[in-house]
């Protein structure tokens, strides 16, 4: 039998009308897709998976469309509040996330650093 059992079903389809998932257009950025609610991104049709950091991260820089995100804005949207979180992981993290969107620091594609302000997203918007 293949998927879910009728009474499965019955009950999926109860709870959703219950509590339905809410419906969150995804951002875009460049070629990036970037689901609300998933720790998933979609570049053209290949799905890259992010740990939660990266995508709250890739989120927070997409959902200002282009302006430029403070490292403290990042830290709080992080819910991270340590002050070497500034320094040592939103790096670690941004640099993960960039080696999997296949972007560079120096040529950026989807991410842009500047310079003791904070990062911003190039080409942000939304579908």
């Amino acid at each position: 039998m293949r998927g879910k059992p009728p009474f499965a079903k019955l009950v999926a389809l109860i709870r959703n009308r219950i509590h339905p998932t809410p419906r969150v257009a995804p951002l875009r950025v460049g070629d990036l897709e970037i689901d609300a609610l998933n720790p998933r991104v979609r570049k053209g049709m290949r799905a890259i998976r992010l740990s939660p950091a990266e995508h709250m991260l890739l989120y927070t820089l997409a959902a200002r469309g282009g302006a430029v995100v403070s490292y403290r804005d990042i830290a709080d949207a992080l819910g991270r509040t340590q002050p070497d979180f500034r320094t040592n992981a939103l790096a670690r993290h941004l640099s993960s996330l960039r080696r999997k969107l296949g972007d560079n620091a120096h040529n950026p594609r989807y991410i842009e650093t500047v310079p003791g302000v904070g990062y911003r997203v190039l080409s942000a918007r939304q579908p």
